[in-house]
Order: structure tokens, then C-alpha cells, then sequence
């Protein structure tokens, strides 16, 4: 725990924000209570110009920017050229980057103004306790079947319009959490490094524009929702793939998500050439982000995302990205309330 001393400032760019009112505020009070976190600043846009007399010069500092992927370039440099680069650590929430180019861009941009080791790019999902499940069970690999890995949700978009026409659930969970997630369960660690050589090993079976290994849906009455009458933003992903570790040889993994269906959870299935299934489900927790704020104060990376396994993540969708530019005739249109399986059928 951290003395009175050396305690870091927390700046939260989009304090105004859903995610920082909901998640960041309430876990940095937490923080503060139990002396990890000095004071708390937050800024919104007006402040951009004033930051030097906001936050004090001296100490660390660590910036969370809880804000819009397309204004995360500017406020890096604006940042940089306030502090300088000495006793600063930059949070970035996901989506980084909107495909694999602008990931590069993005990675590159920073990487003018810091250094790796002070870039914390934050999914929740590493930080959950019950994903320590996942790696604390030692899988029987040449036994497996198969490899499944779900995200369902019963909300909708909840009025988020600007924001899901912009993103959708590929960029929105599969990129970062599904992808990461399947990582960690190939690797058997949260590890960097190992996560990083299962993505480079993950690649999607066939040929995307045959729709066959990808699906995309969208819930009926979305496109009234966000008043788009042609809209093709998906609501529902769900992807076949394989790894090319010769560990996990013929193991198929399929990665499911979507909004509007059943019931809400989130688990990993382990599927057994005997017929049983080993269920690991990944609860919500409440203190997920006072882990994510605690493991930057510590500069613990594992629960982080390192530059290189972005650019793996976007590089597996590259080419499905591009397709769904160009197709309009993919498009599984379900009822709110389905299964998964019903989506599929």
C-alpha cells in the first residue's frame, strides 16, 4: 500500500462520462479510502488548455483517458507537451483503433510522445478473478474437442446510437475481450509474451467471404433505433476459428457475442472428446477496475495489453473487416429474446 508520500495524482480525461460515473469514480473513492490514490482530477474538454495549473507537477502522475478512440491521438501529445514523459503512466480504454491500420497509427502516435511500459491499455476482463480460474485448472489438451467462448447480453444498445453504429460487436467485444480471453485459455497464462504467441497462432478457418466460419446479426427494430433504415452494424458475431500451435492441432474455437438474446453471462465451455463440458463462468465484479487502477499504481502489465497483441487482435479480423465493407447480404436479422442458437440455426 501506498504511503501519504508518494501517493499519484489521478487525472480521468471524460470524467463526465458513463464509464467513468459508473466504474472509475466510485473505484478511485475505494482507492482513496484505502490510501493507493492521492488526488483526483477530472477534466473535460475546456481544461485542455489549462492543465498545468489543475494538476500539480510534482509526483506521479497517472492519466486514465476515458475518452473517444478518434480524440486519444490529441491528448496524448497535449499531455506529453504539459509533463513531459518522467513520472506519467497513460490508461487507454478499448476500442484501440477501429482496424488494423488505425491500430498502427494509434500505436505509433504514442509511442512518439512514451514509452511502452507507461501505456496501460485496460480490459476489464483481465482483471476479473474468475478468469484466474481459467488458468488455475490444468486442461487436459489432448483430450478437447472443442474450445467455446460466449458473451451474451439481454440489454440492447441502450440508446449508446452514436456509439454502436460507430463500433459494433466485432470491435466492441470480440476484438478485445473474446480474442483476449481465448488467449488466455490457449496459453493457459496471463503472461504478455504468451498471450501474444497464441494470437499470433489464432486465425479464422476459411474463406470469410463464404459466411460460413463468420455470422453477423442484428436485433430486429435496431435499425429503427438508430433511425439507419440500411444500417449493417452487427449486434450479434459469432466465429470459427483454429490455432496453429500444434498443441491445440484440430481443436476448433468459436467465439460468440451478442446483444438482445436470452439471458446474460459470459463463459468459457471446454468441450471433451468423452462428451462432458468444464464451464468456467466470468462473473461481473464490482472491483474489477479498483484491480485495473491498482495494477498500473504497481506497473503490473500481465493485466494490460501490450501494443503487439493489439495489432494480432486486428490483423485476425483484418480480412472480415474488409469483406463486411463490401457485403450486404449477410445480415441474420433475430428477435430480442433469442438463443445463440437460435440466431444460428
Amino acid at each position: 500500500m501506498n504511503n501519504n508520500n508518494n501517493k499519484p495524482t489521478y487525472i480521468i480525461f471524460g470524467a463526465s462520462g458513463d464509464l467513468a460515473r459508473r466504474y472509475l469514480l466510485p473505484a478511485l473513492l475505494n482507492m482513496q479510502n484505502m490510501n493507493y490514490v492521492g488526488t483526483v482530477v477530472p477534466i473535460s474538454r475546456k481544461d485542455y488548455g489549462n492543465l498545468k495549473n489543475l494538476i500539480p507537477n510534482d509526483g506521479d502522475k497517472i492519466f486514465h483517458l476515458a475518452i473517444p478512440p478518434e480524440a486519444v491521438s490529441d491528448v496524448v501529445k497535449i499531455i506529453s507537451d504539459a509533463f513531459g514523459k518522467d513520472n506519467v503512466k497513460i490508461m487507454l480504454e478499448k476500442p484501440f483503433g477501429k482496424d488494423l491500420q488505425s491500430a498502427k497509427n494509434l500505436v505509433n502516435h504514442v509511442d512518439q510522445y512514451f514509452s511502452e511500459h507507461q501505456i496501460f491499455r485496460i480490459d476489464h476482463y483481465l482483471a476479473k478473478q474468475s478468469m484466474q480460474n481459467v488458468v488455475a485448472e490444468k486442461l487436459e489438451k489432448n483430450k478437447i474437442a472443442g474450445i467455446e467462448i460466449i458473451a451474451s447480453e439481454k440489454i440492447d444498445i441502450e440508446g449508446r446510437v452514436n456509439f454502436y453504429e460507430q463500433t459494433g460487436a466485432l470491435k466492441d467485444f470480440v476484438q478485445s475481450h473474446l480474442l483476449e480471453m481465448a488467449a488466455i485459455v490457449l496459453s493457459q497464462s496471463f503472461k504478455t509474451a504468451l498471450r501474444y504467441e497464441a494470437l499470433k497462432n489464432l486465425e479464422i478457418v476459411c474463406d470469410v467471404r463464404q459466411h460460413e466460419c463468420v455470422k453477423r446479426g442484428q436485433y430486429l427494430g435496431y435499425r429503427a433505433e438508430v433511425n439507419n433504415s440500411k444500417s449493417m452494424t452487427e449486434t450479434f458475431v459469432s466465429i470459427n476459428m483454429i490455432s496453429n500451435d500444434k498443441t491445440w492441432h484440430g481443436v476448433p474455437i468459436t467465439l460468440s457475442t451478442g446483444k438482445a438474446l436470452s439471458q446474460k453471462l459470459t463463459q468459457i465451455i471446454i468441450k471433451y472428446k468423452d462428451g462432458h463440458k468444464k464451464i468456467f463462468n466470468i462473473e461481473h465484479e464490482s472491483d474489477a477496475y479498483e484491480r485495473v487502477i491498482r495494477a498500473t499504481i504497481e506497473g503490473k502489465h500481465d493485466l494490460f495489453i501490450s501494443s503487439d497483441e493489439i495489432l494480432e487482435t486486428w490483423r485476425i479480423l483484418d480480412d472480415l473487416q474488409k469483406d463486411w465493407e463490401n457485403s450486404k447480404d449477410d445480415l441474420i436479422i433475430y428477435k430480442k429474446g433469442s438463443t445463440i442458437e437460435e440466431v444460428l440455426k
